[in-house]
């Protein structure tokens, strides 16, 4: 059964914040979650952070629809980074090698402010 995932958005600098409010991203959720970002990857440069900050638990088809969003924006010319990520959700995208892509950062505040500098790498 597919359920809504209950997100936040807001825009600071220039940047769209998408903040989660749920514990766990996983496959159920899904198709919820990508109809609300993928809205937000269009036009001109994207620049989107996920902030990641009150989920404490991802699955591996979650893993692959951050990927996604990642290639999608990327498509875009714009870009997509994580911000907040509890210690459980970290190891996880560190395992896959998501990391190596998509860039993390310790909180949305800094995760906006590197987009905002034209960047997106972790700091």
């Amino acid at each position: 059964m597919k359920s809504k995932v209950f997100l936040t958005i807001r825009t600071e600098e220039g940047v769209t914040v998408v903040a989660l409010e749920e514990p766990r991203l996983v496959y159920a959720g899904l198709d919820s979650f990508v109809e609300q970002v993928a809205g937000r990857l269009e036009g001109e440069s994207p620049r989107v952070v996920l902030d990641l900050s009150a989920v404490n638990y991802i699955d591996s088809a979650a893993i692959g629809c951050l990927m996604d969003l990642y290639r999608r924006a990327a498509a875009a010319g714009g870009r997509i980074v994580l911000s907040g990520l509890q210690e459980r959700v970290g190891r996880m995208l560190r395992m896959t090698g998501a990391h190596e892509f998509i860039g993390l950062h310790p909180s949305a505040a800094a995760a906006v402010a590197a987009l905002a500098a034209g960047g997106g790498e972790e700091q």
